[in-house]
């Protein structure tokens, strides 16, 4: 018998916290917001829950899953403010974490190069981010 331990609430609220700063932050520079609506239907970032998932919510699990979530941050934001060539290195660790991320049933269809680029598109919707009330009571 193995004894493992589950993901506490603060690791779940983070790993959601983190995928609000893909959708809020990341997402609006390199896509539109059709894309980034479209993104949210397929269930992009989103976690698996079918019973073929490895994602079990273990301690481990969300410790791996929320390291791999920073790391594709860390390097989106690196490049963002003014490192124009990926080198090799980062290139790599950023697919590492992306087969990572799918290996735990997170869904994740990106390679590095769907964020090569800014577009233009995606930069003139970004007055109109895709951020999640704060209040339900105002909308």
């Amino acid at each position: 018998m193995k004894t493992v331990f589950s993901s506490t609430e603060e690791q779940e609220q983070e790993i959601a916290s983190l995928v609000s700063r893909f959708y809020e932050i990341v997402f609006p520079k390199y896509f539109t917001e059709s894309e980034i609506i479209h993104f949210r239907k397929l269930g992009v970032l989103a976690p698996n829950r079918s019973s073929t998932s490895t994602y079990l919510g273990t301690l481990r699990d969300a410790f791996q899953v929320m390291t791999c979530l920073h790391v594709l941050l860390s390097i989106l934001v690196k490049y963002q403010e003014g490192d124009s060539i990926m080198d090799a290195e980062s290139a790599e660790l950023f697919q590492h974490n992306i087969s990572l991320l799918n290996e735990y049933g997170i869904f994740f269809p990106f390679y590095y190069d769907h964020f090569s680029s800014m577009k233009r598109e995606a930069s003139n919707d970004m007055q109109m981010m895709d951020v999640q009330v704060a209040n339900q009571y105002l909308v």
